[in-house]
């Protein structure tokens, strides 16, 4: 049964494209939506449905030399360059990453934002890629990982800088608006977060209306 989301957790009406997603087996293509929790599903909004749970296609055209033509199973690509995590990265401590938005995730709309600290501290927290995140979240990590917490953000990229109501019923959500939402929820487990983004929830915007 599909979990019950707030109107501020999810980026709603957003169109998938070919070679974005699979459902059951098949390329899927039309209206989807994404919650905070990074899970896609069909449909406009959870509440139009049908929200079927889609399974997300790994790109790699954004990395060099990476292709169709020289990639043998694509399943067993390292994830860590799929992600594009630096191989001159300082061993034993999270490294610092900054966020570079591609085109596809602007068409997207939104990019997922990761982060880490040291537990119940409210500073010194630090921007790490996908990568590093799963690392800290599956014990990999060449660190100690009881010492650190971590949270993600779905980060919107596109829209109206603030919300915009469109209809009596209809209200298209802003990034401003959205980025603090989502952002103010997260520092309800990982203090500080709200500080260290320093209201700056236009960061990596595009406005398109």
């Amino acid at each position: 049964m599909l979990r019950y989301y707030p109107s501020f957790a999810i980026i709603q009406n957003l169109n998938a494209q070919a070679g974005e997603f699979i459902l059951n087996g098949l390329p899927y293509t039309g209206k989807y939506y994404q919650t905070v929790d990074g899970e896609f599903f069909t449909g406009v909004n959870p509440q139009t449905g049908p929200s079927e749970k889609l399974q997300k296609i790994i790109s790699f055209n954004a990395v060099p030399g990476l292709n169709s033509l020289n990639i043998p199973d694509r399943n067993k690509i390292d994830f860590a360059v799929r992600s594009n995590l630096s191989t001159t990265r300082i061993p034993g401590k999270p490294n610092t990453y900054y966020p570079q938005p591609t085109e596809d995730d602007y068409r997207k709309g939104y990019v997922i934002r990761y982060f880490t600290k040291k537990e119940n501290e409210r500073g010194f927290i630090t921007e790490i890629n996908e990568a590093e995140y799963n690392s800290i979240v599956n014990g990999t990590a060449d660190y100690d990982i009881s010492l650190y917490q971590t949270t993600k953000i779905l980060w919107k990229l596109t829209g109206p800088l603030k919300s915009t109501r469109t209809s009596q019923y209809n209200v298209i959500p802003g990034i401003i608006d959205t980025n603090e939402r989502l952002t103010v929820a997260a520092d309800k487990n990982f203090l500080g977060i709200v500080e260290w983004i320093g209201g700056d929830y236009a960061k990596y915007a595009r406005p398109t209306l």
